[in-house]
């Protein structure tokens, strides 16, 4: 006799089949891979856009709009700070732990994340502190807000790191989007809403993300802490021997926050009713522009998960077979054939891109209501990002073969000539994206022959000049 349950779970059975079946088609199959690749690089950001505008549409008109650009700024200023302390300590993390899965040790997987979490939370606490002392930012019950909520975005960033490591691009694209529901669900029920409210239910969804970012690690790697101690100096002593991968990692981060700081506390810069500092006129139109770098990001997602990946580990079999060293001289060929026809197609896209919207600017602009000068940041911005976009493919060539000095080399270079050109123009012409137009071509140039001739050698790099065995003290 079949229950009703059973028939219940007989018809979703079909229907999970008959979806699968559809989707198993190649052209669907394809737009999905597209499309899941886009949400993994971009969907945060793109969830976060979305969760604040729908806040600030509906509770503008309740609160005022001094109230909402405070919960604005207190989000920027927390996904600002977050990366810098999560950035580094996550790729460590990541890189620690996707070692450990290839080998099949998964013991550690969940202590090791636990200790990236507590780093990367403790270190976003300090500077969000420090940031509300240097800035004056009150009252005191806005800077608790802001300290929790940029902790628990650093937990997110490390979820993020660990989880993209694991391969759980599904459950991490799920988990995210459940806690930004939750934060605007909380943000409609508040009878009275205030900024301090608005806060903690933005904090309340990111801090949901994690939380089920945690149980998910836990529950596919079991562990029962016993030696959390031993793997949190572990963390400690990769963080010191990887301390130039991590400044290449808070370089790179800063590198793209480094002009709108520079507004901010030059005389441009416009404070906040809390006290965030802040330029509207620069920071939106910027932010627009660094959106047009999805594709970048989801196609080297794409790219590196297929054809890179493939490539690389056809060099490693044939190392392992013990091949001759002419078979290995063809297996780098293959890889840099690989990897130059991917990163030139990528850049190829794009450069179609930025060339639409840079076309499509006018429009763009009288649908947001931005100024004429906004318009000219605005396309010169789009360009800066293409050069930047480029400049980031050049650098995941870096570390393909292992060329970390050499990475930070370059992100430090864009860092700083992005910081002085912006003091300059700044001083000179004013509002303007050339800055980082100008850093971004100057840095491309100078990593690519790095990246050309590291590639190149990929054999001798992983033999001889990045092997950490034959220069590590033991």
């Amino acid at each position: 006799m079949i229950t009703p349950r059973a028939s219940r779970r007989h018809r979703l059975e079909a229907g999970l089949a008959e979806l699968e079946w559809i989707a198993s088609d190649p052209l669907l199959g394809a737009a999905s891979r597209v499309g899941a690749a886009v949400i993994v690089a971009a969907g945060p950001w793109l969830v976060s856009v979305i969760a604040l505008a729908l806040i600030s549409v509906t509770m503008t008109p309740v609160m005022g709009f001094a109230a909402v650009e405070d919960l604005r700024l207190t989000v920027v200023y927390a996904f600002c700070i977050a990366p810098l302390a999560a950035g580094p300590v996550g790729a460590i993390a990541a890189r620690r732990i996707s070692a450990r899965i290839d080998t099949g040790d998964t013991a550690p997987v969940p202590e090791l994340f636990l200790a990236a979490a507590l780093v990367s939370g403790l270190a976003a606490q300090l500077l969000a502190l420090a940031v509300s002392l240097a800035l004056g930012i009150g009252p005191a019950s806005i800077v608790v807000g802001f300290v929790c909520l940029t902790t628990a975005a650093a937990l997110l960033w490390t979820c993020f790191a660990v989880l993209a490591a694991m391969g759980s691009y599904a459950f991490l694209i799920a988990a995210f989007t459940g806690g930004m529901v939750l934060s605007v669900v909380c943000v409609m029920v508040v009878d009275v809403p205030t900024t301090e409210i608005l806060i903690w239910s933005f904090s309340a969804g990111i801090s949901l993300c994690a939380a089920l970012s945690m149980r998910h690690i836990q529950k596919r790697f079991s562990s029962d802490y016993a030696s959390f101690t031993a793997t949190f100096r572990e963390l400690l002593a990769l963080l010191r021997r990887h301390a130039v991968l991590c400044a290449g990692v808070l370089c790179a981060i800063c590198g793209i926050w480094v002009d709108k700081w520079v507004f901010w506390l030059g005389a441009s810069g416009v404070r906040s009713s809390a006290g965030f500092l802040h330029f509207s006129g620069y920071d939106s139109v910027m932010f627009l522009a660094h959106l047009s770098a999805i594709p970048t990001y989801a196609g080297l997602l794409m790219f590196h998960r297929t054809d890179l990946v493939a490539a690389i580990e056809r060099f490693r079999a044939s190392l392992d077979a013990r091949a001759t060293h002419g078979l290995l001289r063809q297996r780098v060929d293959r890889l840099e054939e690989v990897a130059w026809s991917g990163i030139v197609t990528i850049a190829l896209v794009q450069a179609s891109v930025t060339i639409g919207l840079v076309m499509m600017s006018p429009v763009l602009v009288d649908r947001v209501d931005l100024s004429f000068d906004q318009l000219l940041v605005l396309r010169v911005g789009l360009i800066a990002v293409f050069f930047h976009s480029v400049l980031f493919l050049f650098c995941t060539l870096l570390l393909v073969a292992n060329r970390v000095r050499h990475f930070a080399l370059v992100q430090g270079c864009f860092l700083v000539l992005n910081l002085i050109l912006s003091v300059i123009l700044d001083a000179t012409i004013g509002m303007s994206a050339y800055a980082m137009l100008a850093s971004a071509i100057l840095s491309a140039a100078i990593c690519f022959p790095f990246a050309y001739m590291s590639l190149r050698a990929y054999d001798y790099h992983l033999f001889v000049g990045e092997n950490e065995s034959l220069y590590v003290q033991r």
